[in-house]
């Protein structure tokens, strides 16, 4: 009797060995993938996890990048160099060195590639709003500039207390989420 439940416990682990472990370990050379992370050519595929956002970003008729030249902005969102970037890339093993890149694990404001005077790869700039509007809607500044190269903007602009609050809210970076609101067809309740 005692053999038998030896045998029925010695087929159980083997069972369990058969359908569980070689969907959760790897054991053989060439099942995992390793990407190139360096400066000199990240070949890390953005997609592969946030394929949604992709398709959001290029889908026809609809995403921020769907028209040429600025189809597939290929993650540059994440690999800005800008000296308002505060946070910076990774550097060595015990901390980080604050610098002007971004990198994949942040967020940056819209209008670092936006705003007037400051087109990044040609992205149109997307403004003509009130600065000062702006800044006393969201009682902060910001580094960014929301008007036209001779400091003008629209002093009754309806976006300027949406950008202001966006601004105030830490939800999002600077004001991410009035832009993501109104030129995406991500779902927005405004209360």
């Amino acid at each position: 009797m005692n053999s038998n439940k030896v045998v029925l416990v010695a087929i159980a682990i083997v069972a369990i060995g058969l359908f569980a472990l070689p969907s959760s370990v790897s054991l053989f050379s060439g099942q995992h993938t390793w990407y190139n992370l360096n400066d000199q050519g990240n070949q890390l595929p953005c997609q592969k996890c946030h394929a949604d956002i992709q398709a959001e970003m290029t889908s026809d008729g609809n995403g921020v990048h769907d028209h040429a030249p600025y189809i597939g902005p290929g993650c540059k969102c994440h690999r800005v160099n800008d000296t308002r970037i505060t946070t910076g890339v990774a550097s060595g093993d015990d901390g980080y060195t604050p610098g002007t890149k971004s990198h994949a694990a942040e967020t940056i404001a819209c209008m670092i590639c936006h705003e007037q005077g400051n087109q990044l790869a040609g992205y149109p700039f997307a403004g003509g709003f009130n600065q000062s509007a702006i800044e006393a809607s969201a009682g902060k500044t910001t580094p960014y500039h929301y008007n036209r190269s001779d400091g003008s903007g629209g002093e009754h602009a309806a976006h300027n207390q949406f950008i202001g609050q966006a601004i105030a809210d830490d939800l999002m970076e600077d004001s991410n989420e009035a832009c993501v609101s109104c030129h995406t067809r991500v779902g927005v309740n405004i209360t």
